[in-house]
């Protein structure tokens, strides 16, 4: 199980920085090739309650067979492959946007002591039909186990950890240090700014985040962000019926 404590946050901080989409990197023969690993050559698939497939496994071979080669000298300047160490992660096919949450690993993991979560690949594959959708990345990071932001009333069915209150959210960073989530609501002109009125979450779940970036939903880009990052996406103004997309953790070894 990962050790998350100080001497790993000390560490996970100087990887830290802003989220990046590189657009244009993939053509659709690439990604085509990538839809099928997903149902062809991974080795185990789940869904969730909400309807969502996640197709795991055979990371490896993904990773010398197609990022290696198509990647490396695309990304480097925000991703040092030759630090990496593994990788971990998943396809996704699903018909709902993403709620407010990080990629970092539950609590119950079992990745070595000796890793670190260094930064994290999100690949968009497609989008039916096509849709004008976004992906938001938030200032502020959580180094701790993964997590969901469910203020309020709100429910979350994930086994990951889920605050409605944003003040009990410990170990939260910007790139300029600790940092809290305030109790402060997100302002109107802000929340339409970027396409949060089209989630569909209410104002309020956005309590005390401020957006650092957000990017269109565009098969064929490559998202680069820190794994702790909060992060979200949404449904778009005409909502989209299934998208996919490959998400990739990438590790490092603990000083």
């Amino acid at each position: 199980m990962l050790r998350i404590d100080d001497d790993y946050r000390n560490q996970y901080r100087k990887f830290m920085m802003k989220s990046k989409q590189y657009n244009d990197v993939l053509d659709k023969d690439q990604r085509d090739q990538l839809v099928t690993f997903m149902f062809k050559e991974t080795e185990n698939w789940r869904t969730s309650p909400t309807g969502n497939l996640f197709f795991r496994g055979n990371f490896a071979t993904l990773g010398e067979k197609y990022i290696l080669p198509w990647l490396s000298e695309v990304i480097n300047d925000t991703i040092d492959f030759d630090s990496v160490t593994s990788w971990q992660g998943n396809f996704f096919h699903t018909p709902h946007q993403y709620g407010i949450h990080t990629d970092m690993p539950e609590p119950n993991n079992q990745f070595s002591e000796n890793r670190i979560t260094y930064r994290s690949i999100l690949i968009p594959l497609y989008i039916l039909p096509e849709r004008t959708t976004h992906i938001s990345f938030f200032d502020q990071r959580v180094i701790d186990t993964g997590c969901t932001l469910d203020y309020g009333p709100f429910k979350s069915t994930t086994h990951y950890r889920s605050f409605t209150d944003y003040s009990l959210i410990e170990h939260v960073y910007d790139l300029d240090g600790t940092t809290t989530i305030a109790d402060r609501p997100m302002l109107k002109e802000e929340f339409e700014k970027h396409f949060f009125n089209q989630a569909p979450s209410t104002i309020e779940r956005y309590t005390g985040l401020t957006v650092e970036n957000t990017f269109d939903w565009t098969p064929g880009s490559v998202i680069t962000f820190d794994t702790a990052q909060i992060h979200c996406s949404t449904l778009g103004k005409e909502p989209f019926k299934t998208k996919a997309g490959l998400r990739i953790s990438l590790f490092r070894d603990r000083d």
